[in-house]
């Protein structure tokens, strides 16, 4: 199928894709986050949410002000997913792998993805909260140059984002066009797939 095997015969359908999400992949977005078990939500949310609360936290992403990002294994599950809430001149960012994704490095290519977004939007500053028992979190800010501080409310990662290239916003909604234009590709590519095998 065209856009998923080059001549070499390197089946693109199994490299993890990371892309931002548009409006219309909202459903994918709330069946992931029902996905994860209730020790994952507690770490993500701070609590244990019920699958309505997860429903109606998806519904409420504002498409037109924050963004999403989305990491597909490749049976085209979303098994990563990035909330950047943009609000002034910091960005704070959510973050859930389901642990069948683990290891994997899609939790620092989601991380990277929204901050390069963020910084092409102008924000000064990048900032994840997390509760003090999510280690893999911690170690994730670390390893993507983000400083551990301490507020009253508890841990989190910030980091400083350096001033955006002119032309950083153009490739931001080239990367957006590509990335999404690729994973429509590869759920085309799964649906004949499916036809034929049925």
């Amino acid at each position: 199928m065209l856009g998923t095997r080059l001549r070499c015969g390197f089946d693109l359908n199994r490299v993890p894709l990371v892309t931002e999400l548009p409006p219309a992949r909202r459903e994918l977005i709330e069946r992931h986050l029902i996905a994860l078990p209730p020790d994952e939500r507690r770490l993500r949310f701070a609590a244990a949410l019920s699958d309505d609360a997860l429903r109606a936290y998806a519904r409420s992403i504002r498409f037109d002000r924050d963004a999403a990002f989305g990491a597909f294994d490749e049976r085209l599950d979303l098994v990563g997913f990035g909330h950047l809430a943009l609000a002034g001149p910091e960005a704070e960012f959510g973050l859930s792998v389901l642990p069948s994704a683990r290891r994997q490095g899609l939790g620092l290519r989601l991380l990277l993805r929204a901050a390069r977004h963020a910084r092409a939007l102008g924000t000064d500053s990048f900032l994840m909260t997390y509760l003090p028992e999510n280690q893999a979190l911690r170690e994730l800010a670390k390893r993507a140059g983000m400083r551990i501080e301490f507020d009253a409310e508890g841990p989190l990662a910030r980091m400083a984002l350096p001033e955006a290239e002119p032309d950083a916003l153009l490739h931001e909604a080239a990367d957006a066009t590509l990335t999404g234009l690729d994973l429509s590709f590869r759920l085309a590519n799964r649906s004949a797939k499916q036809l034929t095998s049925a």
